[in-house]
């Protein structure tokens, strides 16, 4: 079984000094999660899971850093959830998944929305235990998910607005009660050699500093359910705590003894085409991946965790050149125009609106946001009208399940299938063409360009 834990050094001791003259090497740790062609990822949990936002991000990163790998995803959310509930849809819903690594966020509905009550919380630890030790037996690689924030400052506002929203729920001291839980989770988590992701710090932490520039400022409008931000917010935690490495490609290029010297981070190939040392310079270059791009509802999270920066640079350094103002174009496409030092120190293309690589992974990420709304969230509902059939007459129960129920389940798999076999063709980076020219625009650098920098 995979664990992701710190590795331990074991020291054996030999009959002669000569053992203890040998050099220990320490056997490398895989970066990230390490995962291999034809792993299969699950993310277990309750309506923040159902909204098919957090885990769509998550997603988005592995379709674009790992177009050569086919790894596939499931959605195991279902609004409303307790531990128990996702028990009780195991064998369906989760071990049917045959998962390799499984992330799990349960606790925002096993708190009951009031008080800690010592009853309540034993429930919760019984029942995330059971579903452990059953995860434990399929083998798979578990990340514990400590519960996201409670939002106490939007639940009151919300209230105000709507006194309705706040029936069956008096949840004075709630986000306390949720951070007890989440240490539970993450002592557990070391107990058992899981990993274990922060949820509940970052969407604190970040709330905290908006509102001392905005005191409505807020991630989770409704309490409990986080935005599109927020949900960034929580896809780039999980990255950030797989140890994902941060960048999709590095190039810089020197000038040598009247050439161009070029080289490029790992995975990615180029080739000089042409030039002029100190003046100007083209290039080929086949990335290994795209950067990770981000849907518009998201882009304030991806602002606040510097997401491009940290987990997606696509870094540029061109050392050497003449004093002036340079044009760069991807595909003689102008994306940006800068002076010759800035661009000796590094910019970052990323984010840049005519980058044709970010063009190719919003194909990406626009077909995984349909995959998700028209496949993935229409069988989390029909998980979720499951749940409620189970709660009543179970003859009419299985008469559905065994019926159209698993016929609508059927057919919504094969529709996400399809859409990821068109992913992982519109996936694999195209080769690129770059060049550096002097630029003839006069005036200083462009104001976006400026902007754009100042964003990465």
């Amino acid at each position: 079984m995979r664990r992701f834990i710190l590795p331990l050094l074991v020291l054996t001791f030999g009959v002669t000094s000569l053992a203890f003259s040998q050099p220990i090497k320490a056997t490398p740790k895989p970066a990230g999660l390490g995962l291999q062609d034809g792993d299969r990822v699950i993310f277990i949990g309750d309506s923040i899971t159902h909204q098919c936002l957090y885990t769509q991000y998550v997603e988005d990163f592995f379709y674009t850093r790992y177009p050569k790998l086919r790894i596939h995803f499931r959605n195991a959310g279902v609004s409303g959830d307790r531990a128990a509930d996702a028990l009780n849809r195991f064998d369906d819903d989760i071990a049917s998944f045959k998962p390799t690594v499984a992330t799990i966020l349960l606790g925002m509905n096993d708190g009951a929305y009031q008080d800690f009550l010592p009853e309540i919380f034993k429930a919760y630890e019984r029942d995330m235990t059971a579903l452990l030790d059953r995860l434990d037996a399929l083998k798979v690689s578990v990340f514990l998910m400590s519960p996201t924030m409670f939002d106490h400052q939007a639940f009151e506002q919300m209230v105000a607005k709507d006194p309705a929203r706040g029936k069956n729920k008096n949840p004075a001291n709630y986000n306390a009660v949720l951070a007890y839980f989440g240490k539970w989770g993450q002592e557990v988590a070391r107990k058992r050699g899981y990993g274990f992701i922060d949820m509940y710090g970052p969407l604190n932490k970040l709330t905290t500093e908006g509102r001392a520039k905005d005191p409505s400022f807020t991630l989770i409008a409704d309490a409990i359910h986080p935005g599109g931000d927020g949900q960034f917010v929580m896809a780039y935690s999980m990255i950030d705590a797989f140890g994902e490495p941060g960048g999709a490609w590095n190039l810089m290029a020197t000038t040598d003894g009247g050439t161009w010297k070029v080289t490029t981070s790992a995975g990615s190939k180029t080739t000089v085409t042409g030039g002029e040392a100190g003046k100007s310079l083209t290039l080929t270059l086949q990335p290994k991946c795209l950067p990770w791009a981000v849907l518009d509802e998201a882009k304030i999270g991806a602002t606040l965790t510097a997401a491009g920066h940290r987990k997606s640079g696509e870094v540029l350094t061109i050392n050497g050149l003449l004093p002036g103002r340079y044009d760069v174009l991807e595909d003689s496409q102008i994306v940006g125009t800068w002076d010759h030092i800035t661009l000796g120190k590094k910019i970052e293309l990323q984010a840049d609106p005519e980058s044709v690589t970010l063009h190719q992974a919003q194909q990406v990420i626009a077909l995984n946001k349909k995959r998700n709304d028209e496949a993935i969230r229409p069988l989390r509902d029909l998980y979720g009208k499951r749940k409620g059939m189970l709660r009543g007459d179970k003859a009419a129960f299985e008469t559905w399940w065994n019926g159209e129920g698993k016929t609508k389940e059927v057919q919504l798999l094969k529709k996400a299938e399809a859409m990821e076999d068109e992913i992982y063709k519109i996936n694999q980076p195209a080769e690129v063409k770059l060049e550096v020219r002097p630029s003839s625009a006069p005036g200083p650098v462009k104001a976006k360009t400026a902007a754009k920098r100042k964003a990465a």
